[in-house]
């Protein structure tokens, strides 16, 4: 038994590599070109998709040709919702074009390389003495051949399959040979080639344009079926009005982009009418009215078949903006309703210290400017602060002005002191403290300016900005 097993491997030992060779020069790949993939629709129309198609975000986007020009035709970039797809069908169709794609471009060169590879091997098993390692070599050939209709899309795999019998015939008795017990040959099922899907030709002028109507009726995209009509437009303009097809699609592709752009414009006009309406109701925080406006862009939309559901979806959401800044204001204008007696009794008896402060701001300005003022204003000025800061401190500010009178107070303060540093710089003729008076001076105006801006900015009604 062992020397029939030596006999019948070095028979095949001989034999796979021979064959090998005359598999490889059997077959040439063929001119390759460009791959059209078709997508199915569940309808049971389909497409041609110029290259690879991509699903992305629940949709598939692809490229449609339009034309009849192979070498440098009119693609037109779309998308299609990925529900409307045959899916098993598509990929199906898929996998046989790049199979195709694949046997006209690289598949005779790489079964070229494994066969050599496999050559490679067997030849290293006939000059190997060592039982253990020739088995070890050829069941390494064999899964090289097992494995390549799986990533080769089943290029040859008649011929695979048949190297992968005799190898596994060869391994058997390798194996015998070597004394082993265990057997395995189940990778020879791998090799059976995939289902033949027939593959459709390339479209023709008629074709594509049709194609490019199927797509412009699915995707949901206004622009891109804008762009398709037009694309039909351009490609029709060289054709001759002899060709009876080509009036009608002519006029069908132009009553379709101009509906599109009528479209467009009914759309542009909701939204501006819409919008132009909601900021003036907005200012008025007329709650009921930005409602009853949203309810009439719903009708609008519906009377016009639902055509622009991304651009009504926007403006929907804007008017939805503008409804909560309408309640933000009528709430902030209730509430200040409800104190504004207060607020305007404190801004009216606050006025009196204000008041002083800004018949004081000629004699502040000049102690800014180190203009003066005489030390006899000065007097005037530290009588009339002194009167306003007691009348400030009479007050009893509510909260809202709580910041602000805080603010007048140290205006008051700052006042003073630049009063009270003048006159020592007077005294003791000191430029340092002249420029320390110009500063509270400026010091004093600005917080002036700054409680004045709040107190009439909390007195008057919410706004929207």
């Amino acid at each position: 038994m062992l020397k029939l097993g030596k006999l019948r491997a070095g028979h095949c030992i001989r034999a796979v590599p021979m064959l090998i060779l005359a598999l490889a020069v059997s077959a040439r790949a063929s001119d390759a070109d460009a791959v059209l993939y078709r997508i199915f629709l569940r309808d049971g129309l389909t497409v041609v998709s110029y290259g690879e198609f991509a699903r992305v975000a629940n949709r598939v986007v692809f490229s449609i040709p339009i034309g009849t020009d192979a070498a440098a035709p009119s693609l037109q970039l779309v998308s299609i919702p990925e529900a409307t797809v045959d899916w098993e069908k598509t990929d199906r169709y898929a996998e046989a074009a790049r199979a195709r794609r694949y046997a006209e471009t690289r598949g005779e060169a790489d079964f070229t390389l494994l066969s050599s590879e496999v050559a490679r091997v067997l030849n290293e098993v006939a000059l190997t003495d060592d039982p253990t390692r020739r088995v070890a070599l050829a069941d390494y050939a064999r899964k090289q051949l097992a494995q390549w209709p799986l990533v080769n899309y089943g290029y040859r795999s008649s011929d695979v399959a048949q190297l992968s019998a005799l190898l596994d015939e060869l391994v058997s008795d390798l194996r015998v040979a070597a004394g082993h017990s265990r057997f395995d040959l189940s990778l020879v099922a791998n090799t059976v080639p995939p289902a033949y899907v027939p593959l459709l030709p390339g479209p023709g002028l008629r074709e594509s344009i049709e194609q490019a109507f199927i797509v412009a009726g699915v995707t949901p995209e206004p622009a891109e079926r804008a762009s398709l009509f037009q694309a039909i437009l351009k490609t029709l303009e060289p054709q001759p009005n002899d060709l009876a097809w080509v009036p009608a699609i002519r006029a069908r592709a132009v009553a379709e982009l101009s509906a599109e752009q009528r479209t467009d414009e009914r759309y542009k006009e909701l939204s501006s009418r819409s919008l132009e309406a909601a900021a003036k109701r907005v200012k008025k925080a007329d709650i009921r009215a930005i409602e009853a406006l949203i309810r009439d862009v719903l009708k609008t939309d519906a009377s016009l078949g639902h055509r622009r559901p991304h651009e009504t979806a926007a403006l929907l959401a804007v008017l939805d903006g503008r409804l909560n800044e309408a309640r933000r204001l009528r709430l902030a204008s209730d509430a200040w309703n409800l104190r504004v007696p207060v607020l305007r009794t404190y801004r009216r008896d606050s006025g009196r210290a204000i008041g002083q402060l800004r018949r004081s701001k000629k004699w502040l300005e000049e102690i800014r400017q180190l203009a003066g003022p005489s030390p006899q204003s000065l007097d005037r000025l530290a009588e009339r602060l002194d009167r306003g800061r007691r009348e400030l401190h009479g007050l009893t500010p509510p909260a809202e002005f709580q910041a602000a009178h805080e603010m007048l107070d140290a205006a008051y303060q700052m006042a003073a002191r630049a009063g009270a540093l003048r006159r020592a710089a007077v005294s003791a003729n000191d430029m340092n403290l002249a420029w320390q008076a110009s500063s509270a001076a400026a010091g004093a105006l600005m917080l002036l300016d700054r409680a004045r801006v709040d107190l009439d900015r909390l007195t008057a009604p919410p706004r929207i900005p």
